[in-house]
């Protein structure tokens, strides 16, 4: 019996094929060079495309690169979630909220190489792009800092600068995790028992400044 031919899957499924083959294009570069190999011929010879075929898919280069790097930001990921997110920690669970998305953040941040290039991009150079980003993960972050404010209102604990330091902190050690074999502070943050220690303490910060807020209101 004759097999059954495989129906053509159309011009739609094979620019999405294409589009895919550019992201891929994009994080293997940014694996393999940086940010600095992001060149559109280097781009599209990875890929294997021409430039035409890159423009009809995303119209510029810089779309295509907007593209990547929102899928594999962790808080963009949350963008068309964060107010649904948000309504589910109305009834006094800021603070979990809190602690699944920095431990969140730490947990994805330390595997995720193409997203430590991406902020060392960031840090090294200005560039609008990247500006804009930052500017659309400000705006999520504020979704979720304001769940916070019943909490801290009229006490003199500034959850903003104290989620700062925790951010940037975690940013800071998993590129120290990343380029260095050596402690940090005296912890091994290439073993598990060092990550353990981290992600405890940053619980337990989040913990004690909402305790702390609670004794605060109560004096």
């Amino acid at each position: 019996m004759d097999k059954p031919s495989r129906k053509y899957a159309g011009p739609i499924r094979d620019k999405e094929r294409t589009k895919l083959k550019l992201l891929t294009a994009v994080g293997e570069i940014i694996k393999e060079k940086g940010y600095t190999g992001l060149r559109i011929a280097k781009i599209v010879e990875k890929a294997n495309v021409d430039r035409k075929t890159l423009y009809d898919c995303f119209g510029t280069v810089d779309k295509l690169i907007e593209t990547y790097i929102k899928g594999k930001d962790y808080y963009l990921a949350y963008e068309d979630q964060a107010e649904k997110l948000v309504k589910q920690y109305t009834n006094g669970d800021a603070n979990e909220l809190m602690k699944t998305l920095l431990l969140g953040q730490l947990e994805n941040f330390s595997i995720n190489k193409e997203q430590q290039n991406i902020l060392m991009w960031h840090l090294s150079e200005d560039n609008p792009l990247l500006s804009d980003i930052n500017a659309k993960r400000e705006r999520i972050g504020s979704i979720f800092l304001k769940l916070t404010d019943s909490d801290f209102q009229n006490t003199d604990i500034d959850i903003r600068a104290r989620t700062a330091l925790l951010v940037a902190g975690i940013y800071l050690l998993m590129l120290y995790r990343k380029s260095k074999q050596e402690q940090f502070c005296e912890i091994d943050l290439n073993s598990n028992e060092g990550m353990e220690r981290i992600k405890a303490s940053i619980a337990q910060m989040i913990d004690e400044a909402f305790e702390q807020a609670k004794k605060s209101k109560h004096k």
